[in-house]
């Protein structure tokens, strides 16, 4: 009788965790980022001072998570908290950022309502939000660095 009940148990509960809603893919909005693979080409890094962090940086490759893009330069949303800071304007601050040593071609502040920004799977309210542009990128590993002389620097990693 106990061996019957544990199995009825134990097919009730797949049947329910089968029939459930998969919520880890609920945060993504279909306009603007369109697949699962958010999670993967988002990334943050930080850059610590005596163990402290100073600096939180995330940043979203836009060309493998929105297929639409254009193709001609690599796009990137990148987030920027600069802690114990009034203005979290990296730029103003000195910061500058590089993909595989090269400077952006633009850098546009997006409105911190946007869609865009509500659709990522790691965020920080209290940073400011750009859409970084690039020179297209040879196939393989590509490094974006944030980094201010006398500072310090720290780089994420993606691959093409």
């Amino acid at each position: 009788m106990k061996k019957i009940l544990i199995s009825s148990l134990f097919v009730s509960s797949l049947l329910f965790n089968a029939c459930t809603t998969n919520h880890a893919l609920l945060n993504f909005k279909k306009e603007n980022i369109r697949n699962s693979n958010a999670l993967q080409f988002t990334k943050k890094s930080d850059i610590k001072i005596s163990n402290e962090p100073k600096v939180q940086f995330f940043a979203s490759y836009l060309n493998k998570i929105n297929r639409d893009l254009n193709n001609n330069k690599e796009e990137f949303l990148i987030g920027v908290y600069l802690i114990n800071s009034k203005t979290q304007n990296f730029l103003q601050e000195g910061f500058q950022i590089t993909l595989n040593g090269k400077e952006a071609l633009d850098k546009i502040l997006v409105d911190e309502k946007s869609e865009l920004i509500k659709s990522l799977p790691i965020k920080n309210p209290w940073g400011r939000y750009y859409k970084v542009e690039f020179e297209k990128q040879e196939e393989g590993s590509m490094i974006l660095k944030l980094e201010k002389t006398n500072f310090g620097q720290t780089q994420l990693s993606f691959q093409k």
